[in-house]
């Protein structure tokens, strides 16, 4: 619109420039006419500067509004991989699927070879093995409850044996048949095998294994005989003396009982 307000000054200017020479009013005229057209065109150049910054700060304004577009990242490509495996009737499978059958996964080739990875520690094997005893295996067949036929017979074929085997063969009875009154004395027979083959140390504890595990066997008196006997030979005299005094209390009527009270009649009556 100023653009057209100035070119319609210019051109009147123009036309009274050819008028001119019609007087010194009219020279006037055409003075403040230029003078006119000379201001209107310097505010027109300041309001199109001023445009053309509005212009500017809108479109910076426009660009900060609109928020920037966040990068995606590209498809993965479909993971090549091999073998096959079959997929059950009525199952939509994408055309870019492929369906494998993992296999489990085993060692590797430097595990295999030793060369490298880690690998299990040893099994130790400084533990021995041992077969069980005749006894428990018979005590298993049985369910754990053994007649007392079976019971005599276990016995019988430890005793039948000889030496270090047989003391082995009568702890092994023993351990089988723990609910058994003859575990008691095959204990203390184990006890005197192995004094005769020379172990008084595995006398001695077959002989404290019969007084704490089996009190109320028959072979009870022998064994705290035989358990005194040791701790004589250990040094400990006192407590000799109280194993003593238990079995004359105890077990008067029995022959350890009388002996001990022949080699001891002071410890009669004593409290064990």
């Amino acid at each position: 619109m100023l653009t057209n307000s100035a070119s319609a000054a210019a051109a009147a200017l123009l036309l009274l420039s050819g008028c001119a020479t019609g007087g010194g009013q009219l020279a006037q005229d055409v003075s403040s006419l230029k003078a006119e057209v000379r201001t209107l065109r310097r505010e027109n150049d300041e309001l199109l500067k001023r445009l053309d910054a509005m212009a500017t700060q809108i479109d910076l304004v426009v660009a900060r509004s609109v928020p920037a577009a966040v990068p995606q990242a590209p498809a993965a490509p479909p993971a090549t991989v091999t073998g096959t495996a079959s997929v059950p009737e009525g199952i939509a499978v994408p055309a870019n699927l492929k369906v494998v059958k993992l296999e489990p996964s085993g060692p590797s080739k430097a595990q295999k070879s030793g060369k490298g990875g880690s690998s299990a520690p040893p099994v130790p094997t400084s533990t021995p093995i041992q077969d069980p005893s005749p006894a428990a295996v018979t005590a298993l067949g049985t369910g754990g409850k053994s007649s007392p036929s079976n019971v005599q017979a276990a016995l019988d074929r430890a005793r039948a044996q000889a030496g270090l085997p047989r003391a082995r063969a009568l702890e092994q009875f023993a351990d089988a048949y723990p609910a058994s009154a003859r575990s008691g004395e095959a204990l203390v027979d184990a006890a005197r095998t192995r004094r005769d083959a020379g172990d008084p140390d595995g006398s001695c504890e077959d002989f404290s294994r019969a007084v704490a595990e089996f009190p109320a066997s028959r072979a009870a008196p022998d064994a705290l005989e035989g358990l005194a006997v040791c701790e004589l030979r250990r040094g400990r005299a006192s407590e000799a003396s109280r194993l003593q005094a238990r079995l004359v209390k105890d077990f008067p009527d029995s022959p350890a009982g009388k002996r001990a009270s022949e080699r001891a009649p002071a410890v009669q009556g004593a409290a064990p």
